[in-house]
C-alpha cells in the first residue's frame, strides 16, 4: 500500500469513527456512482453551460448577427452570465435539485430500510445530516467539474474571459444549488412516501421561484393602502421608509431572490452597483424615491423625456446600509441550511416511522 493509499483510507477510518453522518453522506455519493447519476448530471450541466458559449463563437465565426452574439461583443462576459446563465441557473438547479433529494429520506421510510439503518449506531440527525451532505456532494461535484470545464471552454473561445468574475458566478450558483438541496432532503424527511415529497417541494419550488414576488408585492399594497372591509377603510398600516425597508427585507430572505440580486451586484459595473441590484427587486408600484434615499442612501435624480418625468437612482454620498449589502444577502441565502436543518431534525425527530 502506498503512502497515499494509507493517507486516504486512514483519513476515512478518522471521518468513520469521529462523525455519525459521514458513513451515511458516503453511502449516498457511491450509490450515485454506481448508478450512473454523477456522469449524467455532469453531461447535463456541461451542455447547459457550454451550448451558449459554442452558439456565440460560431456565430461570431460565421459573422453572423445574432443577438446573443451582439450583446457579448459590446458586454463582454457580463452578457453571457447575465443574459443566460443566470435566467437557466434560477429555473433549472432547483429542479434539478428536487430530482437528487425528494425521495431521500421518504424513500427508505417506505421500503423499510430507514428502520435499518436506524438499527446501526446511527441517529436520526446522523441520517439527516449524512443525507443533506451526501445528495450535495451529488448534486455539487458534477456542478462543479462542468463549471471548470465551461472556463476552459471560455478560455479558448474569442469571449475575454474574467477568472474573478466567473469565480465569484461559480460559487454563488454551486452555493444557490446546495441550499436547494438541503431544503429537499429536509421536506423528504417530513413525509411517508415520495409522492408526497416530490409534491411539497414543487409547491415549495414554485412558489420561492415565482409566487414569493408577487406575495411580498401584495403585502406592500397592503401596508401602503390598508385594508378595506365593508365600509371600514384602515388607511395606510405603515408608512414612509419602514415598509419599503420591510418589503426588501422580505425579498432578500428568498433563496432565489437573494442569489439572483447577489449574481446583478456581481455583474453591475457602475458606480453603485448594490445600490442598483437591490433597487431592481422592486417592482413598478414601489416608491422610487423613498426607496432610493430613504432606504438604500442614493440620491434621486429627475430627468424630462418624452414620455414624462423619468426618476433614476444615483449612488449618494455613504453607501448602501450594511444590512441591505451583500455580505449579509449571502449570509441569508446560506441561512437556508440551517432553517432547513432544523425544520426537518424537528420533524424527523419526531415522527413515528
Amino acid at each position: 500500500m502506498s503512502t497515499q493509499e494509507g493517507g486516504i483510507e486512514g483519513l476515512d477510518r478518522t471521518l468513520r469513527h469521529t462523525f455519525g453522518w459521514y458513513t451515511v453522506s458516503k453511502k449516498e455519493f457511491k450509490d450515485a456512482i454506481r448508478s450512473k447519476g454523477l456522469w449524467i448530471l455532469g453531461a447535463f450541466f456541461t451542455l447547459v453551460f457550454v451550448l451558449p458559449v459554442a452558439r456565440v463563437w460560431w456565430v461570431n465565426a460565421a459573422e453572423g448577427s445574432g443577438r446573443l452574439a451582439q450583446l457579448v461583443q459590446q458586454q463582454g462576459m457580463q452578457a453571457l452570465l447575465s443574459q443566460v446563465y443566470l435566467n437557466r441557473v434560477t429555473i433549472l438547479l432547483p429542479i434539478i435539485a428536487i430530482f437528487v433529494g425528494y425521495a431521500a429520506i421518504s424513500k427508505e421510510r417506505t421500503s423499510g430500510s430507514l428502520k435499518l439503518l436506524l438499527s446501526l449506531p446511527n441517529s436520526r440527525r446522523d441520517v439527516i445530516v449524512g443525507k443533506v451532505i451526501g445528495r450535495c456532494a451529488v448534486l455539487g461535484v458534477p456542478l462543479v467539474a462542468s463549471l471548470a470545464f465551461t472556463a476552459v471552454f471560455l478560455v479558448l473561445s474569442n469571449i475575454t474571459f474574467k477568472p474573478e468574475l466567473f469565480g465569484l458566478f461559480g460559487l454563488f450558483s454551486v452555493l444557490y444549488a446546495l441550499v436547494f438541496v438541503a431544503i429537499t432532503v429536509s421536506i423528504s424527511g417530513a413525509f411517508s412516501k415520495s409522492s408526497y415529497s416530490g409534491i411539497a417541494n414543487f409547491v415549495v419550488y414554485m412558489y420561492t421561484t415565482f409566487a414569493w414576488n408577487l406575495s411580498v408585492n401584495s403585502f406592500a399594497d397592503v401596508l401602503t393602502n390598508g385594508i378595506s372591509i365593508g365600509s371600514v377603510d384602515t388607511g395606510p398600516l405603515i408608512g414612509g421608509a419602514i415598509r419599503w425597508h420591510i418589503v426588501l427585507f422580505l425579498k432578500i430572505a428568498n433563496p432565489n431572490q437573494a442569489y439572483k440580486t447577489l449574481v446583478n451586484s456581481m455583474l453591475n459595473t457602475g458606480d453603485a452597483p448594490q445600490l442598483s441590484a437591490r433597487l431592481g427587486m422592486f417592482g413598478p408600484g414601489a416608491d422610487t424615491r423613498t426607496v432610493c434615499t430613504d432606504v438604500l442612501n442614493g440620491n434621486v435624480e429627475t430627468v424630462q423625456t418624452i414620455f414624462g418625468e423619468q426618476v433614476t437612482c444615483q449612488a449618494g454620498s455613504g453607501s448602501v446600509p450594511f444590512y441591505f449589502s451583500d455580505p449579509v444577502v449571502f449570509v441569508a441565502m446560506i441561512s437556508w441550511f440551517a432553517i432547513a436543518a432544523a425544520l426537518s431534525y424537528y420533524t424527523f425527530n419526531t415522527v413515528d416511522l
